[in-house]
């Protein structure tokens, strides 16, 4: 079975809670919110420890999540599934211009880095990339 269906079929589960079930279709990103922290959290927790089964499970709970931003989207009809996975591509394609483009880049963790920091010049000052929600912790890790 192809990846691809895999993915349509996490949407179309969504699509179907939300129709038939009150508490799915009453979910906003906001309401969801604190649940998908807590998925990422216990999908880092299953990733350190490297137990394959549990692994699975978090993933498949990260999936629904996305699967639930995403539809929300469509039904607010601010983006949809092609949207999301059209700017990841484009994304991806320009920080792989050595992967995607006939262009001599270094593809070292640096030319990311180097080209993450290009696209959002202008865009905020040292934090600038830092989710605001960041534990103080991990921000001050990160900066």
């Amino acid at each position: 079975m192809s990846t691809d269906a895999a993915l349509g079929r996490a949407l179309a589960l969504v699509r179907d809670l939300r129709r038939r079930c009150p508490w799915d279709g009453a979910q906003t990103p906001e309401t969801l919110r604190p649940y998908l922290v807590e998925e990422v959290l216990e999908l880092d927790q299953a990733i350190h420890d490297g137990d394959a089964v549990v692994l699975r499970d978090e993933l498949g709970d990260l999936l629904l999540h996305l699967a639930f931003q995403i539809v929300i989207g469509e039904e607010q009809r601010r983006f949809d599934a092609e949207h999301v996975t059209r700017g990841l591509e484009e994304k991806m394609w320009r920080r792989h211009p050595h992967l995607f483009a006939n262009s001599p880049t270094d593809p070292d963790q640096t030319g990311w880095e180097r080209r993450k920091l290009e696209e959002r010049q202008g865009r905020g000052g040292t934090l600038r990339g830092l989710p605001r929600a960041l534990p103080p912790l991990l921000k001050a890790y990160r900066l």
